[in-house]
């Protein structure tokens, strides 16, 4: 066998540096499986029958690079490697649509990509939040609370339609995943992200289709954009050893979660001391090992993640456990198979805050003195605890029946259970509870998503490419939830729901959401200079009325390399337009296409049915559609630029509105397609490196991105009149024609009010045409609605720098800072703590008006405060009282702050032993390819103009209409880090 076969060897270098790259990747163009990775020293070899072959080296940050080589029985071929570096990520192959896959310098659509394998490698990260956010121009990730495995909440572009929630769709290896916040017994307003239970150390890259231009094919659903994440495969056996055909790596992280901001006089009032003695330093341990290998026709990557780590809070903590193992086979040159599959364990403890008087900071920030509403020792005592456990799998199967004939099938499942536990001690006293409370919640979450396409590639004439793809994808979701709740314990020892004696509640939902579409997709590329495709999916859906089936979706998208034409100067060594256009659309609710659900009843004659829901039988889902358009350019290999438009339009979104009472169909609101809102923005990402030198390299970032959007109509009842504008439930956030969606909208207060003494006699609130007149004119007040537009909840520009240095080949520093203008949040920890007396700024005017008084031991009311009182009808008086006014707790406006922000968000040393190893003789070191140690911290630094702690949380937690309100909400947390990797 020998003899009949010979061997490529070689090496894979930085070819501006000479620096060999280890783990790269050297593959035989169309031939699966073939080839090898690099060692330590870039060197590799493997066997292959004799012929002549294209032989591709790929390195993540390099541009690739193919040699033709040909191979001789029992000879050594020799092919180097000097691998130039991508500064753009232009020659990056990402996923472009359902149906198409490009380098982005072939996409006709703005597609951002996340080399999560290389972030992980630089910065250790807890959650996929913290691995998207200000990555992605047009995008923002945050956590709603500075909860350990709390939810999160995305917002891209200009967030889509009125419906849904806002979200993308997430997928896994193809497999669409759970989103959602999985609440159960409420803690106040926060849950936990179904995104938490991933590790990020096992995510290869991240893709992002950013609205339906490019995410049409995915089809309803999709029109808040799509994140496709990629997890790790197997590699080739390592370099020149035949004896090591696998790779082993280490990692492993101590860290610490502290308080980020500390409480003073004009954030807590009196009572700052013992808000800032509830916070406590949250250790966090992690290890990952992970073995990857395989041979030219089995490919393995294998990883076990630990973290344990604790929040800043009592009670707050995460305990996640993951397994991942990813199989690729190639039983024959026309055939692969992948099977990926993980499975996590995921303990979470969730504190009582927010709108809660259960927590911490509702019992240690509203009233002069702490502990007003419940005792420290049953705050403390309180145990809510989430245990999910998942399997996230799929299979994966591609055939090549014939040349340029490529069939694929898939079919995966993410299936989830989730446990909440709550107990109320029966030996602690808590408003509402009787000796005790036990509260049980269950969710049982099983999605299942298949894929069946074929592309065929063809060239229809000379310098004439074609490829066309047609294919149908599915997905099924049941999900069953159920609780109970039990209270009365004759002892806290004993804790078992059935040792309850008084039943507070129970019940059962399940629900079935079935999808169906079908896609298919042209496109074209003439001289490698012009790209033309189009495509339409059509979907089916449960939760469509029975009168609209269906629903069609199409997509058209072009891109021109100008700089395939000799006008255009050398300098430009990739110079793109592009334009797409494309819809998408978010489902109705899961019972708004039934005319008529039914509920039992029970009276006096017996059991009966009665209407519970009014549905619509014609429903349709949101449509949204998006004209995008840009350019993308790179700069004699060191600048990349990458410049966007966008127009999106949602119409018939859903609404409800009261039918005639004569129609008997009154039980509840009916779904109408009648809304509509527009958006526009402009985003920007450039990337650069100035200096790159043996000795030294600097790569420098910078995204950036605008927004803006208008409701333009939530419809009309059957009279033709406006239908009423729709507030969250805390009456703050609107959805209005002629305002942005969910924007703070509330009665303004001018000031105070006097007597004829010139003293202070209370506030003067709401819209007069004389006051207004501009802002009424604007459509930002109403003298009608006595409200006032006060900002947004989300910014309307955003973005952020990154930079990284290294020099002398071993050492790098990272540096990532993002910042955000034109937002606004609602702090309403300060509104309450001026209702209750803490509020320290109210409490020093009032002292200065001689409102501050109480009586003497004569009975007599007298001046309480340590201020000098002002003279009422003088300047500084007035400017006092309507100081004051402005501090009123009646009234929200007073309380909506702007909250702009600069944030050193992560920082990175980091030192890597390769060299020194490579150059070691230490037996024990042999066997050892990379290694490094770093130094990180997240959350370093903030300046912000909000005036409360973090301008980033949202109290009723990351999905529902109420948006940037800080209510007693946990501050995210700054987290330090020291990491050891090793690879062998």
């Amino acid at each position: 066998m020998a003899a009949q076969t010979g061997t490529i060897a070689g090496q894979v270098i930085d070819a501006a540096t000479g620096d060999p790259l280890p783990t790269a990747a050297v593959t035989v163009v169309d031939q699966a499986g073939v080839g090898a990775a690099t060692d330590i020293s870039g060197n590799f070899e493997f066997a292959i029958a004799p012929g002549t072959y294209s032989v591709q080296a790929v390195f993540t940050g390099y541009e690739r690079q193919t040699n033709e080589v040909t191979v001789t029985a029992g000879q050594r071929t020799v092919v180097n490697f000097g691998l130039e570096t991508d500064v753009t990520g232009l020659e990056e192959v990402v996923v472009t649509g359902a149906l198409s896959e490009r380098s982005l310098s072939r996409s006709e659509v703005a597609v951002s990509r996340i080399n999560a394998a290389a972030l992980t490698d630089v910065q250790p990260y807890s959650d996929v939040n913290q691995l998207l956010n200000g990555k992605v121009a047009g995008v923002s990730v945050q956590p709603s609370s500075g909860n350990v495995g709390g939810g999160i909440r995305f917002n891209v572009r200009g967030g889509g339609g009125l419906n849904g929630n806002g979200q993308p769709l997430i997928y896994v290896d193809g497999i669409r995943v759970d989103n959602d916040q999985i609440e159960g017994y409420a803690v106040g307003g926060q849950g936990i992200g179904a995104l938490s239970n991933l590790a990020p150390d096992d995510i290869a890259s991240i893709d992002v289709l950013k609205g339906p231009a490019a995410a049409a094919l995915y089809g309803t659903d999709a029109s808040n954009g799509v994140v496709l994440i990629t997890t790790k495969k197997g590699q080739l056996g390592g370099g020149v050893n035949a004896s090591a055909p696998f790779q082993v790596t280490y990692s492993g992280v101590t860290g610490v979660n502290t308080q980020q901001f500390e409480y003073d006089r004009l954030t807590a009032g009196e009572t700052a001391d013992d808000a800032n003695a509830v916070f406590q330093d949250g250790g966090i341990e992690q290890h990952t090992i992970g073995v990857s290998g395989g041979s030219q026709t089995v490919r393995y990557f294998t990883q076990f993640d630990y973290r344990d780590e604790d929040g800043i809070v009592f009670g707050n903590f995460q305990n996640r456990r993951n397994l991942r193992a990813n199989f690729e086979a190639f039983p024959a040159p026309n055939l692969q198979l992948s099977v990926n599959s993980a499975f996590a364990f995921n303990t979470v403890g969730q504190p009582q805050n927010d709108n809660n008087i259960f927590g911490y900071l509702g019992n240690t920030l509203l009233f002069p003195f702490s502990y007003a509403f419940t005792d420290s020792a049953a705050v403390r005592a309180v145990d809510t605890g989430y245990k999910t456990t998942q399997f996230l799998g799929s299979f994966e199967a591609r055939y090549t029946p014939v040349r340029n004939l490529s069939l694929r099938a898939q079919v995966g499942i993410d299936a989830a259970d989730t446990r909440q536990d709550q107990t109320f001690p029966a030996n602690f006293s808590y408003s509402g509870t009787t000796n005790g409370e036990r509260d049980v919640y269950t969710r049982e979450n099983d999605q299942i998503t298949f894929t069946v396409d074929g592309t065929y590639r063809y060239r229809p004439m000379t310098d004439l490419n074609a490829t066309t793809s047609i294919g149908v994808q599915g997905f099924d979701q049941r999900r069953r939830t159920f609780f109970f709740g039990i209270q009365d314990f004759a002892t806290s020892l004993i804790t078992d729901a059935g040792a309850g004696a008084a039943y507070q509640s129970a019940g059962e939902f399940f629900n079935n959401l079935r999808q169906i579409g079908l896609i298919a997709n042209q496109s074209f590329d003439y001289q490698d200079t012009y790209f033309l495709s189009f495509g339409f999916r059509n979907d089916y859906a449960s939760t469509i009325g029975e009168e609209s089936p269906s629903i069609f979706y199409p997509q058209v998208r072009g891109a021109v390399r100008l700089d395939r034409y000799d006008a255009v100067p050398s300098l430009f060594s990739i110079l793109k337009l592009r334009a797409a256009y494309g819809e998408s659309g978010q489902l109705p609710g899961n019972f708004d296409g039934i005319p008529v659900l039914y509920s039992a009843e029970v009276g006096g004659d017996g059991a009966g049915a009665t209407p519970a829901l009014i549905g619509n039988a014609a429903i349709q889902p949101e449509r949204v559609s998006e004209f995008e358009t840009g350019i993308d350019l790179e700069l004699a290999d060191r600048v990349g630029v990458e410049f966007t438009y966008y127009n999106q339009t949602a119409t018939e979104s859903i609404f409800e509105r009261q039918l005639a009472p004569s129609t008997g169909l009154v039980a509840s609101g009916v779904p109408f397609n009648v809304g509509e809102i527009d958006l526009q923005g402009l985003e920007l990402a450039i990337n650069a490196t100035p200096i790159a030198t043996r000795n030294v390299t600097l790569d420098l970032g910078i995204i950036a991105a605008y927004q803006t959007n208008e409701v333009v109509s939530v419809g009309t009842d059957e009279a033709g009149n406006e239908l009423p504008a729709l507030y969250d439930g805390f009456d703050l956030n609107v959805i209005k024609p002629g305002l942005p969606r969910a924007a703070f909208y509330t009665r303004p207060v001018n000031g105070a009010t006097f007597d004829a003494d010139g003293v202070y006699t209370g506030v003067d609130a709401g819209v007069t045409e004389e006051l207004y007149a501009d802002e009424i004119a604007a459509g930002e007040c109403s003298v009608e609605d006595n409200r006032c537009l006060f900002g947004t909840p989300y910014p309307e520009y955003n973005g952020s720098f990154t930079a990284s240095l290294r020099l002398f080949r071993d050492f790098t520093f990272y540096a990532l800072a993002d910042w955000a203008t034109g937002l606004s949040v609602f702090n309403n920890t300060d509104l309450f703590r001026s209702d209750f007396g803490n509020y320290a700024q109210r409490n020093d005017l009032a002292d200065q008006l001689g409102l501050t008084t109480e009586f003497d031991d004569d009975g007599n009311v007298v001046d309480a405060g340590d201020l000098p009182d002002l003279t009422p009808g003088t300047e500084e008086y007035i400017d006092a009282a309507n100081a004051y006014a402005r501090t009123s707790g009646t009234y929200d406006a007073n309380f909506i702050r702007e909250a702009d922000y600069l944030k050193l968000r992560e920082l990175t040393v980091r030192y890597d032993l390769g060299r020194f190893i490579a150059q070691t003789n230490a037996p024990v070191l042999g066997s050892v390819r990379t290694a490094s140690v770093a130094f990180s911290a997240r959350n370093l630094f903030q300046t912000s103009l909000y005036d409360g702690l973090d301008p980033e949380v949202n109290f009723d937690g990351s999905r529902s209409l109420s948006r940037g309100q800080d209510f007693l909400t946990l501050q995210n947390p700054r987290q330090y880090y020291l990491t050891l990797t090793l690879g062998i």
